[in-house]
């Protein structure tokens, strides 16, 4: 059953799937040949000095929007389909409990995003390693790890948004997850989000929780 729920949304998503595989690629070509032509342009010296006195970060400003906004798309992508046509509800009443059911679905998204997560901070990480110090690596890893988290944060939170059966809450729900967002990709100085990623994969555990709230309204077509 559980192979047969995967698959299901593999063929609901492959598309846009697809369009964040295009995405990455095409992300992580701009962002190693910019870095390359940071250091051809200025010079290790330059480059160096802007990232440790200035706070320079190593990695361009789009790489920060990229979680995000794949998040965003394979969430609508998974659930608009199920809210527009009432399919939900028909997969609810699948032979297996609502919680497993809406569980692995959601894993099924934030395993696609961790697949792209993952080579995306390979790459970038492999990209750097030639040029800087393993201790600036350490603090751009730091500073990806709350945009990834927030990633996975925005698929759970549009899934909970979308799976919503009253307008009225959706729109309370899409105002507390842009809040808590914001605490993801909010600007720090490096090494901010060190102390404070804790409470970010709470928020994140919290997310976790949501559409399975929404899901059992939806299923018993909670007016209110």
């Amino acid at each position: 059953m559980f192979s047969a729920i995967f698959y299901k949304e593999w063929i609901k998503t492959r598309r846009t799937v697809g369009l964040i595989l295009l995405l990455l690629v095409a992300l992580l070509v701009y962002a190693l040949v910019q870095m390359e032509q940071t250091l051809r342009v200025n010079g290790a010296v330059q480059a160096w000095s802007a990232v440790l006195l200035k706070d320079m970060s190593l990695v361009p400003e789009v790489t920060k929007w990229f979680p995000l906004l794949t998040g965003l798309l394979l969430g609508v992508a998974q659930f608009i389909p199920e809210m527009t046509d009432k399919r939900l509800k028909l997969t609810l009443h699948l032979p297996l409990r609502e919680s497993k059911i809406v569980f692995v679905t959601l894993l099924y998204g934030m395993a696609i995003l961790s697949a792209a997560f993952l080579p995306m901070y390979v790459a970038l990480y492999a990209g750097l390693s030639r040029h800087y110090a393993v201790e600036m690596l350490y603090a751009m890893t730091w500073q990806l790890l709350p945009y990834f988290e927030g990633g996975l944060a925005c698929y759970l939170f549009t899934a909970w948004v979308c799976v919503e059966p009253v307008w009225r809450r959706r729109v309370a729900n899409t105002l507390v997850a842009a809040a808590g967002l914001y605490l993801f990709f909010m600007d720090a100085p490096s090494g901010a989000h060190m102390t404070f990623l804790p409470c970010l994969t709470l928020i994140l555990i919290a997310g976790l929780s949501f559409p399975f709230y929404s899901a059992a309204r939806f299923k018993d077509g909670s007016p209110g």
